[in-house]
C-alpha cells in the first residue's frame, strides 16, 4: 500500500501528519511519501522521523493585502504543478493531509491523479486552506465535535487528532520522575511555557518580566524557539541578577525540545501556551491544565481563539488574551492555580475529557478501508 502523507509549516500540522505516516509504516509496511512545503519544519522533521520528503513551493493563504499576500499566491501555481507531478509519479492508493498551507496542492494533486483523500481538521473552524481543501476530500476527520458543523455530515467522522506514540507513552512516567529525568527539582510545582516551534516573543517577554514573582511559588522550564533564544536569554538573566542563587536555579531556559517535549509536558503542573489544536491535544491526552494565551484573530485567524474558548467552556483551561497578557496578571493567575491542588486536580480532569487516545488508530484504519475500496 503507498500513502502520500502531508502536513506542513509548523510541528502543529507535521508532529499529526508523523503519528500517522509512523502508524501506517509499522502497522502496514506502507509505502509513505511526506509531501511538504520548501520552507516549513518539516525539511528538518520529516528525514529525522525517517520518511522520504518530496517538497513543493506552497504559498500561505491570507485574507488581507500585504507583500506576503503577494509572493504567496505566486508560489501557489507552481506549488500544485509539482504536486500533480510528484503524486503521479508515487501512484499513492490513498492521501492523508493533516492541513498548513501545503493541503490545498496535495488535496488537489491527489484528485487529479484519481486518488482518494482524507482531510484532517485539527482547530475548531477550518482554516482558509481547509475550507478550499475539504470539497476535494473523500472524507473529513474532525479532532473536536464543535468542528462537526463546518463540514457534510455525510462524509464527516469525528475521529479526534493524531498523535505520537511516545506522548501516549509518557504518560507511564510519573510527573516527579519526569522532573527529575530533565534535570529539574522533583518535589517543586513545575510550569512550563512554550509558546510552540517557532517561539512567542510577547509571551517570552511577559514571562521573563514575571519571573521573580513566578520563581518564589515554583520553577519555571520555559522554551523559547530558537530564533527567540537569544533575547530570552538576555532578558531572563537582567532580570534574575539581583534574585538569590535559591530562586535562579529555579528557572530553565530551552530554544527548543523534540524528543524531550513529551517528558517535559509529562512533568509539568501547569503549562502556559498558545492554543493550537496539538498543543490542546497534548495536554489532554497527558491531562495537564493549562493558561492559554491564543494568537489574535488579525495574526493567526480564529481558530486558536475558538479552541482556548472551548478548553474555557469546559473548565480545563484558563484563557488570558494576548492584549490582556502582562507580568503582574501573569503572576496573579499562575499563581492562584499553581498553589491550589483541588483546583489543578479538577482542570486537569477537565482537560482529560477532551482526549481521544485512540485517534491516531482509528483514523489510520478509516485510511486503510479508502485505499482497499479505492483499489477494488
Amino acid at each position: 500500500m503507498r500513502v502520500l502523507v502531508s502536513g506542513g509549516g509548523t510541528g502543529g500540522h507535521i508532529y499529526p501528519a508523523l503519528a500517522i505516516a509512523t502508524s501506517l509504516r509499522t502497522q502496514y509496511r506502507a509505502e509513505v511519501l511526506f509531501l511538504g512545503s520548501d520552507d516549513g519544519l518539516e525539511r528538518e522533521l520529516v528525514p529525522a522521523a525517517g520518511f522520504t520528503l518530496a517538497t513543493v513551493k506552497a504559498g500561505k493563504l491570507r485574507r488581507y493585502v500585504s507583500i506576503e499576500t503577494i509572493t504567496g499566491v505566486m508560489r501557489v501555481l507552481p506549488g500544485m504543478v509539482s504536486a500533480i507531478s510528484i503524486v503521479r509519479k508515487f501512484q499513492p492508493d490513498v492521501a492523508f493531509t493533516s492541513g498548513g498551507y501545503v493541503a490545498v496542492p496535495a488535496a488537489l494533486a491527489s484528485r487529479v491523479n484519481g486518488v482518494p483523500v482524507l482531510m484532517h481538521q485539527q482547530d475548531v473552524p477550518p482554516n482558509l486552506s481547509n475550507r478550499l481543501a475539504a470539497p476535494l476530500a473523500t472524507r473529513i476527520s474532525v479532532a473536536f465535535a464543535d468542528s462537526l458543523p463546518y463540514f457534510p455530515a455525510r462524509k464527516t467522522l469525528l475521529l479526534g487528532n493524531p498523535i505520537r506514540q511516545v506522548m501516549l507513552d509518557v504518560r507511564e512516567t510519573a510527573p516527579a520522575a519526569a522532573r527529575v529525568s530533565l534535570g529539574l527539582d522533583a518535589n517543586l510545582p513545575l510550569l512550563l511555557v512554550t509558546g510552540g516551534s517557532q517561539g512567542a516573543r510577547h509571551l517570552n517577554q511577559m514571562v521573563c518580566q514575571a519571573l521573580p514573582g513566578l520563581l518564589a511559588h515554583c520553577q519555571v522550564f520555559q522554551i523559547s524557539g530558537k530564533e527567540l533564544y537569544d533575547e530570552t536569554r538576555a532578558q531572563a538573566d537582567s532580570l534574575l541578577a539581583d534574585q538569590d542563587e535559591v530562586l535562579r536555579q529555579r528557572y530553565r531556559l530551552v530554544a527548543y525540545l523534540n524528543e524531550e517535549m513529551p517528558l517535559a509536558l509529562q512533568a509539568a503542573d501547569l503549562v502556559l501556551c498558545r492554543s493550537g489544536a496539538s498543543t490542546l491535544t497534548e495536554l489532554a491526552i497527558l491531562g495537564k491544565p493549562g493558561v492559554l494565551v491564543p494568537l489574535s484573530p488579525a495574526v493567526g485567524g480564529p481558530a486558536q481563539q475558538e479552541n482556548a474558548a472551548m478548553f474555557e467552556r469546559k473548565q480545563a483551561a484558563l484563557v488570558i488574551s494576548n492584549e490582556e497578557l502582562k507580568p503582574e496578571i501573569l503572576v496573579k493567575r499562575v499563581v492562584t492555580l499553581i498553589t491550589s491542588k483541588t483546583q489543578i486536580a479538577a482542570m486537569a480532569r477537565a482537560a482529560g475529557a477532551f482526549a481521544k487516545p485512540q485517534a491516531t488508530q482509528d483514523i489510520t484504519t478509516e485510511l486503510v478501508r479508502i485505499a482497499n475500496r479505492n483499489v477494488r
